[in-house]
């Protein structure tokens, strides 16, 4: 069965997200800074300009870490950055903005359980048969000895077929869909770190689909 939910939720790879941690941390983020805004603003009301200069730049920096922090906690929440805080302002300029491209990340997770390898092993030989990887330097093939062996073979030939690979049963599947946010990583396929870069980016979560 397949749940479609279009609501945003965070991407995988970020376990932190949405959590009753998460949650408690943003509600006391927002509670000091609530109340430090506040003070502030009492403090810059009662200001007749006759003071140091340095009491204000003290007032201002606590209100910037706690806002800084804020920002923290909703990302620790959701993922996703609210407020722009970089100093650096960029120039305004006639040309015309670049036109970025219109990119799509899908990242999915699939825990499969194996209830008869015999038939898995044999699909996966009869796979690489019909669609054989380069050889090594020895001439030969990988043998198609163990199970994770055999779903690459097949995931080569047919796709995503977790729903329909022999002797395998799923447990659970889930997959998002993410528009990224632009500065973009883009994905590096030859990385050494493979888990880290199929991780989803930071970015809208538009559809997301969960298997069980």
């Amino acid at each position: 069965m397949t749940e479609v939910d279009d609501q945003q939720f965070p991407a995988q790879g970020s376990e932190q997200f949405f959590s009753d941690e998460s949650r408690k941390a943003l509600a006391e983020a927002s509670r000091l800074l609530a109340e430090r805004l506040q003070a502030h603003t009492e403090a810059l009301l009662a200001m007749t300009g006759d003071e140091e200069q340095s009491v204000l730049d003290e007032h201002n920096a606590q209100l910037e870490e706690l806002v800084e922090g804020w920002n923290d906690a909703v990302f620790e929440l959701t993922g996703t950055t609210p407020l722009l805080l970089d100093e650096d302002v960029e120039e305004i300029d006639d040309e015309e903005p670049e036109e970025q491209d219109h990119l799509i990340s899908v990242v999915s997770r699939f825990d499969l359980k194996v209830v008869d390898l015999e038939a898995l092993l044999e699909a996966g030989r009869t796979a690489q048969e019909r669609h054989p990887v380069e050889l090594d330097e020895s001439g030969d093939r990988d043998p198609v000895d163990t199970a994770e062996q055999a779903i690459y073979e097949i995931s080569r030939e047919t796709g995503e077929a977790w729903f329909e690979l022999p002797g395998v049963d799923l447990v659970a599947g889930a997959r998002a869909y993410v528009v990224p946010e632009y500065p973009f990583e883009p994905l590096e396929a030859d990385a050494d770190d493979v888990i880290t870069e199929i991780s989803a980016p930071n970015g809208v979560v538009t559809h997301a689909e969960t298997w069980a």
